[in-house]
This record gives structure tokens, C-alpha cells and sequence, in this order.
């Protein structure tokens, strides 16, 4: 009987690695050495601002100063977050604040209660963002469009209303809410963490924050789920909008005026906490904890710029630097993951 040679097998060729699963990793690796990166830069600026003026920034009145006046840039960071992260962006907040602090004035002018004075502040906030959730959803209109154009109106109409006056508040509790205490806390500092876990709490545990990654993450794919996207990001906008009302309202009540002015410059810091936090302008990715740690980086930058007499110009150099390279550093991170 003849032999049969053995067969032999060619060697298989070594199985290339899920592309999936690099794209993880790269993804976990970018965003652990950017969240280094910032708790890094806020330690390093606690340090250069500690030992420039120790006495001055490194007690315990100017750490509360700190998170009193971040606290409304907070509050306005965790919706416009959540709202980026969905695909979208609301850069008419400036001129909300500079609205509602307008007409918190007019109605303590008017003598109606604080607690009513609130709630139309809040709804006339709310109205502003459901107005840019029908234009933008409903109209088809670029966000960036739309929400421009709100600032504009906005801003227009807090002068109007307001005949370019500054007005004094008249009743004393408003010092309460902003100036006041809870315990051993500020109460803007008590807002904006009941606010901050709330967003947490939708960005991680309910199935509303899945699907606002899902949405900014990829629309179509979205919309073919059966997702109610539309609800959704109407619900994000008016968010962002009831945000700078409570914001509008806080910092009013720290001021104890209320002005058209107030504002003008929390579009930019909004916007760079957001961004430098993480969260990328095309949507689908983006963390309320990065937000935070941004935020407490720009009121260390305000308060130790405040401490050692830089100019106002100064801060809004850097501001404008430091968005743009949140903006370069969100561009060079899909670069590689790609």
C-alpha cells in the first residue's frame, strides 16, 4: 500500500487586532492623558497663583470668592455640555443672562415677590431656548445661526427694557441668594452641585443620556432607532436657556443690580469649559467631569489675573488662547483616533 505523506499546513498568518476595540483603546487613552492634563494645569495654576500672592489667593475667604463667582459658568457649562454633546450648541447664553438680569430688576422695581420674580425670570429663559429649539429643529436653521441671532435679540432687548439703566435691588433677600450661606457652603456653590448631579445623573445612569450620545454620536443611526430626537434636543435647548436664567439671576443677586451688560463675556467662558473639558464640537463625546475641572480652571484665572491688577484685556487673551487650543487639541485627538 503506498504512504500517503502527511499534509502540512501553512502557518496561519498572525489574526490582526479588532479595529474596534484599538479604537477603544485609543479613545480611553486620549481621554485619560486630557484629563490628566487638566487636573495638571489647574494644580499648576493654584501653585504659580500661591506663590505670587500667597496671602491674597490661598485662604479660605478667596477660595469662596472662587466658587461663588464660578458658579454661574458652571451652571450654564453642564446643560450647554449635555447640549454640544447631542450635536448641538447654544451660544445666545450672554445675552440671556443680560435678559433675565433686566427683568429680575424690572420686577424688583415693581415690587413683585422674589419668589414670582424668579419663575418669570426662569421662564423667560426658557421661552429663549424654546424658541432656539424651534428655529433650529423645527426650521432646519444652523444652530450657530440661530443662537447668534438670539444673542443679538436678547442682548437688544435687555436695553430696551432696561432704557440702558442700571437698576439697584431694592429688597434685601436677594443678598441671600447670592451672597447667602447653607452650612458651611456658599449658596451659588449649593446650586451649581445640585445642578452638576443632576447632569451627572442624566449623563450617566438615565437612559436619556444615552441617547444623547447616541444622537450626537451619529443622527441618521439615531433617528432610525426610533428616537425621539427632536424632543430631546428641543428639551436640551430649553435647558440651556432656563441655565443662563439661573445664572442671570444668581449673579444679579451678587452684584445687587441688575444691568444689560451683565454677560458679555460668559458666551466665550461657556463655550471654552465646554470644549477644554472634552467635549467635541461635532457632538457625541464629551464629560460633565472634564466641564467641571475646566471651570474650575477659568475662575482660578479670573480670581488669581483679579489678585495680581492684569487688565481685563489680559484675561480675555487668554480665554481666546486657551479655546483655540481646546479647539486644536479636540482636532489632533480624532486625527489620531483615526
Amino acid at each position: 500500500m503506498p504512504s500517503v505523506a502527511p499534509s502540512v499546513q501553512a502557518p496561519r498568518e498572525p489574526t490582526p487586532p479588532n479595529a474596534a476595540a484599538v479604537a477603544a483603546r485609543r479613545e480611553r487613552t486620549f481621554r485619560a492623558l486630557r484629563g490628566q492634563g487638566l487636573v495638571l494645569v489647574l494644580i499648576g495654576l493654584v501653585v504659580f497663583f500661591g506663590v505670587s500672592n500667597s496671602s491674597a489667593f490661598l485662604n479660605g475667604s478667596n477660595i469662596d470668592v472662587i466658587a461663588t463667582t464660578a458658579a454661574g459658568l458652571g451652571i450654564m457649562a453642564v446643560a450647554q455640555t449635555l447640549l454640544v454633546v447631542a450635536g448641538g450648541i447654544d451660544i445666545s447664553v450672554g445675552g440671556v443672562v443680560a435678559l433675565c438680569s433686566v427683568v429680575l430688576g424690572i420686577c424688583d422695581e415693581n415690587g413683585v415677590s422674589i419668589g414670582l420674580a424668579l419663575l418669570l425670570t426662569l421662564a423667560t429663559g426658557a421661552a429663549v431656548g424654546a424658541i432656539n429649539g424651534l428655529v433650529t429643529i423645527r426650521l432646519g436653521v444652523n444652530p450657530l445661526v440661530t443662537t447668534l441671532g438670539t444673542l443679538s435679540v436678547t442682548q437688544g432687548l435687555g436695553y430696551v427694557a432696561s432704557s440702558t439703566k442700571t437698576l439697584i435691588l431694592q429688597q434685601p433677600d436677594y443678598s441671600t441668594l447670592g451672597t447667602g450661606r447653607l452650612a458651611f457652603l456658599p449658596i451659588p456653590l449649593v446650586i451649581f452641585i445640585v445642578v452638576l448631579l443632576a447632569g451627572l445623573a442624566t449623563e450617566r445612569v438615565t437612559p436619556m443620556g444615552r441617547k444623547i450620545y447616541a444622537i450626537g454620536g451619529n443622527l441618521e443611526a439615531a433617528r432610525l432607532s426610533g428616537l425621539r430626537i427632536d424632543r430631546i434636543r428641543w428639551t436640551l435647548y430649553i435647558l440651556s436657556g432656563i441655565s443662563a436664567a439661573l445664572a442671570g439671576a444668581i449673579i444679579t443677586a451678587q452684584l445687587g443690580s441688575s444691568s444689560p451688560e451683565i454677560g458679555t463675556t460668559f458666551l466665550l467662558s461657556v463655550i471654552t469649559a465646554v470644549i477644554l473639558g472634552g467635549a467635541s464640537l461635532q457632538g457625541g463625546r464629551g464629560s460633565l467631569v472634564g466641564t467641571t475641572v475646566a471651570i474650575a480652571i477659568l475662575g482660578v484665572l479670573q480670581n488669581g489675573f483679579g489678585i495680581l491688577q492684569m487688565s481685563s484685556y489680559t484675561q480675555q487673551i487668554v480665554l481666546g488662547a486657551l479655546l483655540i487650543a481646546a479647539v486644536l487639541i479636540d482636532q489632533t485627538g480624532r486625527h489620531l483616533r483615526r
